[in-house]
């Protein structure tokens, strides 16, 4: 299927649910039209890795096991990679080696314009106002992308104007969901 014009956004979901690993990878266009979906096999560390690796499991699987293979696997090459948690965006940078956010809803009362950046604390975190009505969004991006951050914004709010911005996660949360209940783990 052909694409339109402007940014290709990929979604990046990796999760720890009880001790078992798996993440999803939804490559869409700005309509939010699936473009390519990737997802891992639920990987359950055994008793000796947990021993072996010690602190370090974690973050080797989310990172350098998951996060890595679903980068490397769709075909469809997003512009820019978002994710829900924040400790991931220097990883999918590494791997991914295109922009890579972190991208989470806030209840905020909206902005006055859309396309509006507001510091948040820190350099790197900012409340943006990506279409005319819905609470910012909670924009984190990381220090080497600070100059890229207008025209992250300005993809994103493009986006905005055909598809609501997070709802990918939800159906990336239902497609692994519906995986789980017809495969054994």
């Amino acid at each position: 299927m052909a694409e339109r014009g402007g940014p290709v956004l990929g979604y990046l979901l990796v999760e720890d649910r009880e001790g078992v690993f798996e993440g999803a990878a939804l490559v869409v266009d700005t309509r939010g039209i699936p473009l390519d979906f990737r997802y891992t096999e639920p990987v359950r560390p055994t008793r000796l890795e947990r021993i072996l690796y010690g602190s370090a499991l974690d973050v080797y699987l989310r990172e350098d096991v998951l996060l890595k293979n679903l980068v490397e696997s769709v075909e469809a090459k997003p512009t820019l990679w978002i994710l829900r948690d924040r400790d991931l965006i220097r990883a999918a940078r590494r791997h991914a080696k295109v922009a890579a956010v972190c991208l989470e809803s806030t209840s905020a009362s909206p902005l006055d314009q859309v396309g509006i950046l507001e510091p948040q604390g820190d350099r790197t975190t900012f409340l943006l106002q990506a279409d005319p009505i819905s609470a910012p969004f909670r924009l984190a991006v990381t220090e080497d992308q600070l100059s890229q951050t207008q025209k992250i914004s300005a993809d994103l709010v493009a986006a905005a104007e055909e598809m609501e911005l997070g709802e990918p996660f939800s159906r990336m949360g239902k497609a692994l969901e519906s995986i789980r209940e017809h495969e054994p783990l």
